[in-house]
């Protein structure tokens, strides 16, 4: 069962993953698990992609092993010299997010 999706959209070079629910240490490691494999995968590996989107607008809450998630993949981009958007809709994330001040190691954008 997928719990990511992803989309290469090659004209703003950015790849976008979409979790759609909370990401909480229930299902952390299996987020952690699919992303990497789909990081991995040779269609996402060689696309030229330098914008990490991550829309999380499914999502209403995250725990410290979500955030720590969310960690490791800023790291990913880094290391590809990309950065990281997250796009939120939930005022709990962007609370979590700013307490933790992840808002200042990527872009954090507020769904509408």
């Amino acid at each position: 069962m997928n719990l990511v999706n992803h989309r290469i959209d090659l004209p703003s070079k950015t790849l976008t993953l979409t979790v759609p629910g909370d990401i909480l240490s229930t299902n952390a490691d299996q987020l952690r698990q699919e992303i990497q494999r789909l990081l991995e995968s040779e269609a996402v590996h060689l696309a030229a992609w330098d914008v990490l989107k991550l829309d999380l607008k499914g999502a209403a809450m995250i725990d410290s092993v979500g955030l720590n998630l969310l960690v490791s993949l800023i790291k990913t981009a880094r290391a590809r010299n990309a950065r990281t958007v997250a796009v939120i809709s939930s005022s709990n994330i962007q609370r979590s997010l700013v307490f933790t001040r992840l808002d200042t190691q990527m872009e954090v954008q507020l769904a509408a």
